[in-house]
C-alpha cells in the first residue's frame, strides 16, 4: 500500500509515497475513498475536470477538495484515475467511478476537507512523499 495513516487527534492524517507526482495524487485519492467508503464500486459514471494551484502543495489540496466536493454534492466515487499534471501546476483529470448508493455503499468515516496543517510534498531519494491532514 503506497499510503499509511498518521496519528492525529480528531482528524485524519495520511502519508503517501510514490515514484511519480501523478501516482502520488492518485494514491492520495485512493486513501480518501478507501477510508470513507465501503462496498462495491462500479465503473458506471465518468467525470473530468481541470484545476490549478500556485505550488504542488496547493495543487494537492485543490485535488483533494475537488474529489471531496464531487462526492459530497454529486455522490461520485472514483475508482479509475487518469491525470496529467503539467508545468505551472495544472491538473487535468479523467475519472471513472460510481454514484453513492445507500443499498450498495456504506460511509465508514466522513472526510470533510483537506487542510494546510502540516501539509508537505517533497521529493526524497527519487520518490515523491506527501503528508496531508483531513478534517473528519
Amino acid at each position: 500500500m503506497p499510503y499509511k495513516y498518521l496519528n492525529h487527534t480528531a482528524d485524519l492524517g495520511i502519508e503517501v509515497e510514490e515514484e511519480t507526482i501523478e501516482e502520488l495524487f492518485i494514491s492520495t485519492a485512493r486513501a480518501i475513498f478507501d477510508t470513507q467508503i465501503e462496498g462495491e464500486i462500479l465503473k458506471s459514471k465518468e467525470l473530468s475536470f481541470e484545476i490549478a494551484g500556485e505550488s504542488l502543495e496547493e495543487l494537492l489540496i485543490e485535488w483533494c477538495r475537488e474529489l471531496i466536493y464531487n462526492f459530497s454534492v454529486k455522490g461520485f466515487i472514483p475508482v479509475d484515475y487518469k491525470i496529467d499534471i503539467s508545468p505551472g501546476f495544472k491538473l487535468n483529470a479523467w475519472l471513472v467511478g460510481d454514484n453513492f448508493d445507500q443499498k450498495r455503499h456504506k460511509i465508514k468515516l466522513e472526510v470533510k476537507n483537506a487542510t494546510y496543517h502540516n501539509l508537505s510534498v517533497k521529493k526524497i531519494n527519487g520518490f515523491y512523499r506527501a503528508r496531508i491532514i483531513f478534517d473528519v
